[in-house]
């Protein structure tokens, strides 16, 4: 199987105009890191580790990497969203709000290379990646992700801050 971009942009587009947005993605997903062998050979070279393919009021479809020991801090999206995970493996981390006025832990989920996972639009998540490889995925949302007020949670603090580059960089963390 060869994996096409511009088709699996154009099948992600296609898909977030259907009635069923969220599972039909999903499978478009699915379908594509199925073989994941054949994604990274199709792909080009990308200038960021988080790369926009596509955006509109509709969709907001990126590419991502994230090096090993890596963690994205908790974030929300105000949106569905949709990972899908083609190389590597990630721990998500779920939180929900904090009597203190911050966040706390509540759950987390593993996302293996070949799978997707699903998060709701009032979702609080942080990402690292826990395998020995970077973790290459799509992340695929429902809206325009880079025009909606967002946050990041500062966990030790107990602070919500907006989410902008300064914050995010300030936050992320490396290995």
């Amino acid at each position: 199987m060869s994996f096409d971009l511009d088709q699996f942009v154009l099948d992600l587009r296609r898909a977030a105009a259907s009635d069923t947005a969220v599972r039909t993605i999903c499978e478009t997903i699915e379908a594509a890191i199925a073989d994941p062998t054949a994604i990274r050979p199709a792909l080009p070279t990308f200038d960021d580790d988080e790369a926009l393919l596509y955006e509109d009021d509709a969709i907001s479809i990126w590419h991502c990497v994230y090096h090993s020991g890596a963690t994205i801090p908790p974030h929300d999206h105000q949106m569905a969203a949709i990972i899908g995970l083609y190389v590597g493996r990630e721990q998500n981390d779920f939180y929900e709000a904090d009597p203190a006025g911050g966040v706390r832990k509540s759950s987390e989920v593993f996302l293996e290379t070949g799978k997707i996972l699903s998060i709701g639009p009032s979702a609080i998540h942080s990402v690292a990646c826990i395998s020995e490889i970077s973790c290459r995925g799509f992340h695929v949302y429902l809206g325009n992700l880079t025009e909606t007020d967002r946050w990041l949670f500062d966990v030790d603090h107990h602070q919500k801050l907006p989410f902008n580059e300064v914050n995010y960089a300030a936050m992320k963390r490396t290995a």
